[in-house]
Order: structure tokens, then C-alpha cells, then sequence
């Protein structure tokens, strides 16, 4: 068979049904190309080429990930993730802080966190029931009440097998985009920003040539802030919390895009661009109004203590925060050009 070939990430086939069939017929006469199976190969590859972006969350690009061994993993990093959120709950719940405990929903770290949890709960509940269910879930109004409150009850926790509605399809794909870009910044912020200038929560490694001042107990900083203890110093629930909220969920987006599912690189390129830097502005928004009913600031660059009284530098740190987000989104459709590279799909479609 050519190495040109696409392979489709769905659904496994004997052979491609493209123009270099006779190619293959040659190498493997054997193989049934008549007329009938040719046509049910190119109905196949064309099924496949329709399977909107809710259905390829249940499907890997790899064909060594069937549904079952990914049904395993997605409920292996959606247990992991429940867990982490639990753990760090207790953490920041338990830590002594100058503002309330309702601070917590307003910082970036908490609403990237869930919004990467909501995404992998949904997914690992969708990949169950479409491996169980494949087909579209009817409702029978013959039947009684009490099953068709079962089939509705399937049919809302089952991804959807139609895509109708463009827009419900762009709302999913940003939904995905979001859930793995906001963990990127969270990452890069914490640990290109805040660790470095010693506002991490603990005691930044020595650097060559670097003289640390210890830095004011602000309410940018992680609570507990012990400036002479390392990471691996302070208390487990702590060092765990640290570990996973800011590096393992950024880690765990990686292997949800390059292995857990076959959603392709996202269009519009410049739609999704524009929605993504739109949510940016909102969390700001969303950490502003933290602000005024906490007193607490979501991100470092929002606190006055640290930026000064003047709002120049508040304003500049905002712009750069909406301006950074389409270099992560790139970073992301890296990764999804990678995967479908590597799996020798080559789509112009993202949903």
C-alpha cells in the first residue's frame, strides 16, 4: 500500500478506499476490490470523515487505543483529577488567609483546574455510554414511563451522534480548547513568573548569581508561604497540591490531546483565536469581581501591593494576559497537528 494513505482515527478498515486501490490490488491480489466492496469502503471512509468532534472525544487516533483499554485510561485520569481536587480543596480550605474562603472560585488556578476536570468527568461519562450505546438513543413513546425516563436519562448523558448545529459544535471545540489551554498558562505563569520571583509558596531554588529577597506575606502568594523551606520540604498535602494544580494537569493535557481522542486541529483558526483571548478578558472580569467581594486578587499582576497604586501596571499585565492566550492556543494546535501527523490523518476539519 502507498505511504500516502490516510488512515481515519475511527474505526479500524482492512483498506483504504482511495484512488491508490489498484495499487494495492496489485501487491495483494487477494484482498475482495469489487465494485460492491469498494463502495462500501468509500461509504466508510466518508462515515468517518462525518463523525462530528463530540463522538471523536470517544475514539483515540491510535489503533493500539481501543474503546475499552481508552474508556481505562479516561477513567484513570478523571479518578486522578477528582482526587487532586479533593486534596487541594483541603489545602487551601485549611490554610490561614487575611480574606474569605469564597476566594477560592476566583483564582486562575481553581477555574483552570475545574474547567479541565469538567471536561475529563464529561468525556470519561461519554466514552461509557457511546461503548455501551454506539447508536443514537431513541425514545419510544409506546413504551411506559418508566422507560422512557431511562432512554432520556441515556440519550442527556450520551455525547451526541449528529452534528446539526454548527454552533453547539464551535461551543464544544472552544469548551475543549479552554479546558487544555487555561492548564498551559497556569503552568507557565507559576513557574516562569511566581516560583522565580519567590511568590511560589515556598523557597525557590538557588540560581547562580541571584540574590532572593524574601518576599512580603501578600495576597498573591500562596497561603502558608515558608521562605525557608524548599518544595519538597513543606507538608505532603502542600508539595502535592503544588505539584499537581500547577505541572500534572498541564502533563495530563498533553496526553489527553496527543492520545485520548481524535479531535482534529480546530477551525476557524482565527474564530477560535478571538474566543479564547474573549475568555481570557472574562476571567479577568470574573477575578475583578473576586476583588471586590473578597479582596483578594486571582492573579499576581491584579494585586495592587505588588504592581503599585497606579493601575498602568494592572492594565499592562491584563493586556499581555489576553495577548499571551493565542501563543498557547498555538502551542495546542502544535500538538494536535503532531498527532495527526504521527497517525497520518490529514483533515481540514476540526468538528
Amino acid at each position: 500500500m502507498s505511504e500516502t494513505n490516510e488512515r481515519a482515527p475511527l474505526l479500524p478498515r482492512p483498506v483504504q478506499a482511495s484512488g491508490h486501490a489498484h495499487q494495492f490490488a496489485q501487491s495483494d491480489s487477494h484482498v475482495d476490490l469489487t465494485p460492491s466492496r469498494v463502495l462500501i469502503l468509500y461509504e466508510r471512509e466518508w462515515s468517518d470523515l462525518q463523525q462530528p468532534i463530540y463522538l471523536r472525544v470517544c475514539h483515540s487516533s491510535h489503533r493500539v487505543i481501543n474503546q475499552k483499554v481508552l474508556l481505562f485510561l479516561r477513567f484513570i485520569f478523571a479518578s486522578y483529577l477528582s482526587a487532586v481536587f479533593g486534596v487541594s480543596l483541603k489545602y487551601k480550605l485549611e490554610n490561614d488567609d487575611e480574606h474569605t474562603r469564597w476566594r477560592i472560585p476566583f483564582q486562575f488556578s481553581t477555574v483552570a483546574f475545574c474547567i479541565q476536570w469538567a471536561y475529563h468527568l464529561l468525556s470519561t461519562i461519554w466514552t461509557a455510554l457511546h461503548l455501551v450505546s454506539p447508536k443514537a438513543i431513541e425514545v419510544n413513546p409506546a413504551e411506559c414511563h418508566g422507560h422512557r425516563f431511562r432512554a432520556y436519562t441515556l440519550r442527556f448523558f450520551s455525547p451526541p451522534n449528529m452534528a446539526v448545529c454548527g454552533i453547539r459544535r464551535f461551543l464544544f471545540s472552544l469548551f475543549y480548547t479552554i479546558a487544555h489551554v487555561f492548564p498551559f498558562m497556569n503552568t507557565v505563569l507559576y513557574w516562569a513568573l511566581l516560583v522565580p520571583s519567590g511568590h511560589g509558596g515556598f523557597k525557590p531554588p538557588a540560581l547562580p548569581h541571584h540574590h532572593h529577597i524574601s518576599p512580603p506575606h501578600d495576597n498573591a502568594t500562596i497561603a502558608g508561604f515558608s521562605p525557608d523551606k524548599g518544595l519538597f520540604e513543606e507538608h505532603p498535602i502542600k508539595a502535592f497540591s503544588i505539584i499537581n494544580v500547577w505541572s500534572i494537569t498541564s502533563i495530563i493535557g498533553v496526553i489527553e490531546i496527543f492520545f485520548l481522542n481524535s479531535i482534529r486541529r480546530q477551525t476557524s483558526i482565527t474564530g477560535h483565536i478571538a474566543a479564547v483571548m474573549l475568555c481570557s478578558g472574562a476571567y479577568l472580569l470574573w477575578a475583578a469581581l473576586g476583588k471586590l467581594i473578597t479582596g483578594h486578587s486571582g492573579l499576581f499582576f491584579l494585586d495592587p501591593d505588588l504592581m503599585g497604586e497606579t493601575p498602568v501596571p494592572i492594565i499592562t499585565g491584563s493586556i499581555l494576559f489576553i495577548a499571551l492566550t493565542p501563543g498557547f492556543f498555538t502551542y495546542m494546535y502544535g500538538l494536535v497537528a503532531m498527532r495527526e501527523t504521527v497517525t497520518a490523518v490529514h483533515h481540514d476539519s476540526s468538528y
